[in-house]
Protein backbone atom coordinates (compact mmCIF):
# COMPACT_ATOMS: atom_id res chain seq x y z
CA UNK A 1 0.00 0.00 0.00
CA UNK A 2 1.36 3.47 -0.83
CA UNK A 3 2.30 5.42 2.27
CA UNK A 4 2.93 9.05 3.11
CA UNK A 5 6.48 9.20 4.40
CA UNK A 6 8.69 12.03 5.61
CA UNK A 7 12.46 12.39 5.35
CA UNK A 8 14.46 14.46 7.83
CA UNK A 9 18.02 15.31 6.76
CA UNK A 10 20.34 18.32 6.41
CA UNK A 11 23.58 18.89 4.54
CA UNK A 12 25.81 21.71 3.32
CA UNK A 13 29.46 22.62 2.90
CA UNK A 14 29.85 23.00 6.66
CA UNK A 15 28.41 19.68 7.85
CA UNK A 16 28.93 17.64 4.67
CA UNK A 17 26.63 16.41 1.93
CA UNK A 18 26.77 12.62 2.30
CA UNK A 19 23.70 12.49 4.54
CA UNK A 20 21.67 14.30 1.86
CA UNK A 21 23.03 12.05 -0.91
CA UNK A 22 22.03 8.78 0.74
CA UNK A 23 18.59 10.10 1.71
CA UNK A 24 18.08 11.33 -1.86
CA UNK A 25 18.96 7.89 -3.23
CA UNK A 26 16.40 6.27 -0.93
CA UNK A 27 13.83 8.94 -1.83
CA UNK A 28 14.10 8.07 -5.53
CA UNK A 29 13.55 4.38 -4.78
CA UNK A 30 10.58 5.06 -2.48
CA UNK A 31 8.97 7.33 -5.08
CA UNK A 32 9.45 4.64 -7.72
CA UNK A 33 7.68 2.24 -5.34
CA UNK A 34 4.66 4.54 -5.30
CA UNK A 35 5.03 6.27 -1.95
CA UNK A 36 4.38 9.98 -1.34
CA UNK A 37 7.28 11.87 0.25
CA UNK A 38 7.80 15.11 2.14
CA UNK A 39 11.36 16.21 2.94
CA UNK A 40 11.87 18.43 6.00
CA UNK A 41 15.24 20.18 6.12
CA UNK A 42 17.08 23.20 7.49
CA UNK A 43 19.03 23.15 4.20
CA UNK A 44 16.28 22.67 1.59
CA UNK A 45 18.48 24.24 -1.08
CA UNK A 46 20.67 21.13 -1.14
CA UNK A 47 17.88 18.66 -1.87
CA UNK A 48 18.81 17.42 -5.39
CA UNK A 49 17.04 19.21 -8.21
CA UNK A 50 16.11 15.84 -9.71
CA UNK A 51 13.64 15.39 -6.83
CA UNK A 52 12.07 18.84 -7.09
CA UNK A 53 9.14 17.79 -9.28
CA UNK A 54 8.49 14.55 -7.38
CA UNK A 55 8.69 15.51 -3.73
CA UNK A 56 7.35 18.13 -1.32
CA UNK A 57 10.36 19.94 0.18
CA UNK A 58 9.57 21.92 3.32
CA UNK A 59 12.08 24.22 5.05
CA UNK A 60 12.39 23.95 8.81
CA UNK A 61 12.72 27.22 10.67
CA UNK A 62 15.21 27.45 13.56
CA UNK A 63 13.80 25.31 16.34
CA UNK A 64 11.57 23.41 13.93
CA UNK A 65 13.52 20.23 14.57
CA UNK A 66 12.66 20.26 18.29
CA UNK A 67 10.68 17.20 19.35
CA UNK A 68 7.37 18.91 20.02
CA UNK A 69 7.54 21.12 16.96
CA UNK A 70 8.48 18.32 14.56
CA UNK A 71 5.83 16.02 16.02
CA UNK A 72 3.15 18.64 15.37
CA UNK A 73 4.49 19.23 11.85
CA UNK A 74 4.38 15.52 11.02
CA UNK A 75 0.89 15.24 12.47
CA UNK A 76 -0.33 18.20 10.42
CA UNK A 77 1.25 16.70 7.28
CA UNK A 78 -0.57 13.41 7.98
CA UNK A 79 2.45 11.21 7.32
CA UNK A 80 2.58 7.53 8.23
CA UNK A 81 6.24 7.44 9.13
CA UNK A 82 9.58 9.23 9.28
CA UNK A 83 12.97 8.31 7.82
CA UNK A 84 15.53 10.31 9.76
CA UNK A 85 19.25 10.89 9.57
CA UNK A 86 20.65 9.62 12.87
CA UNK A 87 22.62 12.80 13.65
CA UNK A 88 19.51 14.97 13.94
CA UNK A 89 16.98 12.37 15.09
CA UNK A 90 17.97 11.76 18.71
CA UNK A 91 16.69 9.23 21.22
CA UNK A 92 14.12 11.50 22.98
CA UNK A 93 12.64 12.56 19.63
CA UNK A 94 12.48 8.94 18.45
CA UNK A 95 10.71 7.90 21.65
CA UNK A 96 8.17 10.70 21.30
CA UNK A 97 7.47 9.90 17.65
CA UNK A 98 6.94 6.20 18.34
CA UNK A 99 4.65 6.93 21.29
CA UNK A 100 2.61 9.10 18.94
CA UNK A 101 2.21 6.14 16.58
CA UNK A 102 4.62 7.10 13.80
CA UNK A 103 6.61 4.39 12.03
CA UNK A 104 10.31 5.29 12.25
CA UNK A 105 13.52 4.40 10.38
CA UNK A 106 17.01 5.75 11.14
CA UNK A 107 19.83 5.98 8.58
CA UNK A 108 23.34 5.73 9.98
CA UNK A 109 25.64 3.53 12.01
CA UNK A 110 25.28 5.32 15.36
CA UNK A 111 22.02 5.41 17.28
CA UNK A 112 23.00 6.82 20.68
CA UNK A 113 20.31 4.77 22.39
CA UNK A 114 17.51 5.68 19.98
CA UNK A 115 14.82 3.11 19.21
CA UNK A 116 13.27 2.70 15.76
CA UNK A 117 11.27 0.24 13.68
CA UNK A 118 14.16 -0.07 11.20
CA UNK A 119 17.87 0.80 11.35
CA UNK A 120 19.57 1.36 7.97
CA UNK A 121 23.32 0.99 8.44
CA UNK A 122 25.79 2.20 5.83
CA UNK A 123 29.07 0.36 5.46
CA UNK A 124 31.03 -2.40 3.77
CA UNK A 125 30.89 -4.89 6.62
CA UNK A 126 28.70 -7.97 6.21
CA UNK A 127 25.69 -8.36 8.53
CA UNK A 128 26.54 -9.92 11.88
CA UNK A 129 25.24 -13.41 12.51
CA UNK A 130 22.09 -13.22 14.56
CA UNK A 131 21.56 -9.51 13.84
CA UNK A 132 18.14 -8.17 14.69
CA UNK A 133 15.55 -8.40 11.93
CA UNK A 134 14.93 -4.66 12.01
CA UNK A 135 18.40 -3.84 10.63
CA UNK A 136 19.38 -3.33 6.99
CA UNK A 137 23.16 -3.58 6.81
CA UNK A 138 25.99 -4.78 4.63
CA UNK A 139 27.12 -3.56 1.20
CA UNK A 140 23.91 -4.81 -0.45
CA UNK A 141 22.04 -2.06 1.46
CA UNK A 142 24.32 0.88 0.63
CA UNK A 143 22.17 3.78 -0.59
CA UNK A 144 23.35 5.05 -3.99
CA UNK A 145 21.67 7.00 -6.78
CA UNK A 146 20.17 4.96 -9.66
CA UNK A 147 23.10 5.71 -11.98
CA UNK A 148 25.37 3.39 -9.99
CA UNK A 149 23.39 0.23 -10.78
CA UNK A 150 23.89 -1.99 -13.83
CA UNK A 151 27.27 -0.59 -14.82
CA UNK A 152 29.71 -2.43 -17.07
CA UNK A 153 32.96 -3.62 -15.45
CA UNK A 154 35.66 -0.95 -15.38
CA UNK A 155 38.38 -1.06 -18.00
CA UNK A 156 41.80 -0.62 -16.37
CA UNK A 157 43.98 1.84 -18.27
CA UNK A 158 47.75 1.87 -18.22
CA UNK A 159 49.43 4.25 -17.87
CA UNK A 160 47.26 6.22 -15.48
CA UNK A 161 45.72 9.27 -17.12
CA UNK A 162 43.59 10.91 -14.43
CA UNK A 163 43.71 11.24 -10.62
CA UNK A 164 40.63 12.36 -8.68
CA UNK A 165 41.00 14.02 -5.26
CA UNK A 166 37.81 14.58 -3.25
CA UNK A 167 37.61 14.68 0.53
CA UNK A 168 33.88 15.19 0.86
CA UNK A 169 31.46 18.08 0.88
CA UNK A 170 32.85 19.83 3.98
CA UNK A 171 36.01 21.88 4.16
CA UNK A 172 39.01 20.10 5.71
CA UNK A 173 42.69 20.97 6.26
CA UNK A 174 43.55 17.42 5.17
CA UNK A 175 43.22 18.55 1.55
CA UNK A 176 46.16 20.92 2.01
CA UNK A 177 48.25 18.10 3.48
CA UNK A 178 47.41 15.88 0.51
CA UNK A 179 48.34 18.52 -2.06
CA UNK A 180 51.61 19.25 -0.23
CA UNK A 181 52.48 15.55 -0.23
CA UNK A 182 51.88 15.26 -3.99
CA UNK A 183 53.59 18.51 -4.95
CA UNK A 184 56.24 17.91 -7.64
CA UNK A 185 55.81 14.12 -7.46
CA UNK A 186 57.57 12.93 -10.65
CA UNK A 187 55.13 10.06 -11.25
CA UNK A 188 52.28 12.56 -11.68
CA UNK A 189 53.87 14.34 -14.60
CA UNK A 190 51.39 14.32 -17.48
CA UNK A 191 48.54 13.05 -15.25
CA UNK A 192 45.35 15.15 -15.12
CA UNK A 193 44.55 15.93 -11.49
CA UNK A 194 40.88 16.62 -10.81
CA UNK A 195 40.47 18.29 -7.40
CA UNK A 196 36.97 18.64 -5.95
CA UNK A 197 36.88 21.25 -3.21
CA UNK A 198 34.11 22.02 -0.78
CA UNK A 199 32.37 25.20 -1.89
CA UNK A 200 31.08 27.43 0.95
CA UNK A 201 27.34 27.98 0.69
CA UNK A 202 26.82 25.07 -1.70
CA UNK A 203 23.26 25.19 -3.01
CA UNK A 204 23.28 22.44 -5.61
CA UNK A 205 23.67 18.74 -4.91
CA UNK A 206 24.37 16.61 -8.02
CA UNK A 207 21.78 13.86 -8.42
CA UNK A 208 24.46 11.20 -8.85
CA UNK A 209 27.25 12.63 -6.72
CA UNK A 210 30.61 12.38 -8.45
CA UNK A 211 29.58 9.62 -10.85
CA UNK A 212 31.06 11.20 -13.97
CA UNK A 213 34.32 12.12 -12.22
CA UNK A 214 34.66 8.68 -10.64
CA UNK A 215 34.14 6.94 -13.98
CA UNK A 216 36.66 9.21 -15.72
CA UNK A 217 39.42 8.70 -13.12
CA UNK A 218 41.94 5.86 -12.94
CA UNK A 219 42.82 6.38 -9.26
CA UNK A 220 41.25 8.46 -6.50
CA UNK A 221 42.20 9.89 -3.12
CA UNK A 222 38.92 10.13 -1.22
CA UNK A 223 37.46 10.93 2.16
CA UNK A 224 35.96 7.86 3.79
CA UNK A 225 32.36 9.00 3.48
CA UNK A 226 29.61 8.34 0.95
CA UNK A 227 31.97 8.86 -2.00
CA UNK A 228 33.90 5.76 -0.94
CA UNK A 229 30.74 3.70 -1.53
CA UNK A 230 30.36 5.32 -4.95
CA UNK A 231 33.98 4.54 -5.84
CA UNK A 232 33.53 0.87 -4.99
CA UNK A 233 30.40 0.64 -7.14
CA UNK A 234 32.28 2.13 -10.11
CA UNK A 235 35.34 -0.12 -9.63
CA UNK A 236 37.70 2.78 -8.97
CA UNK A 237 40.93 2.02 -7.13
CA UNK A 238 41.03 4.48 -4.25
CA UNK A 239 43.06 5.56 -1.25
CA UNK A 240 40.65 6.27 1.62
CA UNK A 241 41.43 9.01 4.14
CA UNK A 242 39.12 9.14 7.18
CA UNK A 243 38.77 12.83 7.99
CA UNK A 244 36.23 12.38 10.79
CA UNK A 245 36.03 9.91 13.66
CA UNK A 246 32.88 8.26 12.29
CA UNK A 247 34.70 7.44 9.03
CA UNK A 248 37.48 5.34 10.54
CA UNK A 249 35.54 2.08 10.66
CA UNK A 250 34.41 2.46 7.03
CA UNK A 251 38.01 3.10 5.93
CA UNK A 252 39.17 0.05 7.90
CA UNK A 253 36.55 -2.17 6.27
CA UNK A 254 37.43 -0.75 2.84
CA UNK A 255 41.01 -2.01 3.15
CA UNK A 256 40.25 -5.21 5.08
CA UNK A 257 37.86 -6.40 2.35
CA UNK A 258 40.36 -5.75 -0.42
CA UNK A 259 38.46 -2.80 -1.91
CA UNK A 260 41.31 -0.29 -1.69
CA UNK A 261 43.91 1.29 0.57
CA UNK A 262 43.31 3.18 3.82
CA UNK A 263 45.67 5.76 5.34
CA UNK A 264 45.32 7.82 8.50
CA UNK A 265 46.03 11.48 7.67
CA UNK A 266 46.86 12.14 11.34
CA UNK A 267 49.54 9.42 11.47
CA UNK A 268 53.24 10.18 11.52
CA UNK A 269 54.76 9.77 8.06
CA UNK A 270 51.41 10.28 6.31
CA UNK A 271 52.90 12.24 3.41
CA UNK A 272 55.41 9.55 2.48
CA UNK A 273 52.84 6.83 2.98
CA UNK A 274 50.48 8.59 0.58
CA UNK A 275 53.19 9.01 -2.05
CA UNK A 276 54.17 5.35 -1.74
CA UNK A 277 50.57 4.11 -2.00
CA UNK A 278 49.94 6.27 -5.05
CA UNK A 279 53.11 5.09 -6.78
CA UNK A 280 52.17 1.47 -6.15
CA UNK A 281 48.71 1.88 -7.66
CA UNK A 282 50.05 3.74 -10.67
CA UNK A 283 52.73 1.13 -11.36
CA UNK A 284 50.60 -1.98 -10.72
CA UNK A 285 47.56 -2.23 -13.03
CA UNK A 286 46.84 -5.74 -11.72
CA UNK A 287 46.26 -4.39 -8.23
CA UNK A 288 43.92 -1.70 -9.55
CA UNK A 289 42.02 -4.41 -11.40
CA UNK A 290 41.73 -6.52 -8.25
CA UNK A 291 40.30 -3.53 -6.37
CA UNK A 292 37.90 -2.84 -9.26
CA UNK A 293 36.47 -6.35 -9.38
CA UNK A 294 36.17 -6.54 -5.58
CA UNK A 295 34.36 -3.20 -5.36
CA UNK A 296 31.96 -3.99 -8.20
CA UNK A 297 31.13 -7.36 -6.64
CA UNK A 298 30.53 -5.87 -3.19
CA UNK A 299 28.46 -2.81 -4.14
CA UNK A 300 26.04 -3.35 -7.04
CA UNK A 301 24.28 0.02 -6.69
CA UNK A 302 20.85 -1.48 -5.97
CA UNK A 303 20.86 -0.98 -2.21
CA UNK A 304 18.29 1.82 -2.26
CA UNK A 305 15.79 -0.42 -4.06
CA UNK A 306 16.30 -3.19 -1.49
CA UNK A 307 15.83 -0.81 1.44
CA UNK A 308 12.77 0.78 -0.19
CA UNK A 309 11.25 -2.68 -0.63
CA UNK A 310 11.92 -3.48 3.04
CA UNK A 311 10.32 -0.20 4.11
CA UNK A 312 7.30 -0.85 1.87
CA UNK A 313 6.68 -4.23 3.52
CA UNK A 314 7.14 -2.92 7.05
CA UNK A 315 4.98 0.16 6.60
CA UNK A 316 2.30 -1.91 4.86
CA UNK A 317 2.24 -4.32 7.79
CA UNK A 318 1.97 -1.39 10.21
CA UNK A 319 -0.91 0.12 8.21
CA UNK A 320 -2.68 -3.24 8.12
CA UNK A 321 -2.43 -3.66 11.90
CA UNK A 322 -3.59 -0.08 12.42
CA UNK A 323 -6.56 -0.47 10.08
CA UNK A 324 -7.49 -3.79 11.73
CA UNK A 325 -7.48 -2.15 15.16
CA UNK A 326 -9.61 0.75 13.93
CA UNK A 327 -12.10 -1.67 12.32
CA UNK A 328 -12.38 -3.67 15.54
CA UNK A 329 -13.01 -0.54 17.58
CA UNK A 330 -15.62 0.69 15.10
CA UNK A 331 -17.45 -2.64 15.22
CA UNK A 332 -17.75 -2.51 18.99
CA UNK A 333 -17.56 -5.47 21.37
CA UNK A 334 -18.67 -8.88 20.17
CA UNK A 335 -22.23 -9.81 21.15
Amino acid sequence: MPARLAIRADGDSRIGLGHMMRCAALAHALLDAGHILTWFSRTPQTVPASLAHRIDVRPLAPGGEAAGSLLQTLTDTRVDGLIGDWQITDAPLCAQLRRAGFWLALIGNHHNGAEADLFIHQGFGAPLAGALAQICEGPEHILLAPGYAGRSPRTIRSPVQRLLISLGGSDTPVLGAVLDALDNLPELEGVIIDIKRAVPGTTTLPATGLLDELCAADIAILGAGTTLHEAAATGLAAIALPIAANQRERARQFQALGLGISLDPAAEGFAEGLRQALRELMQTPSRRQAFARAGEAAVDGRGACRVASRISHLVSATQTRSNSTISSLAAGPAT
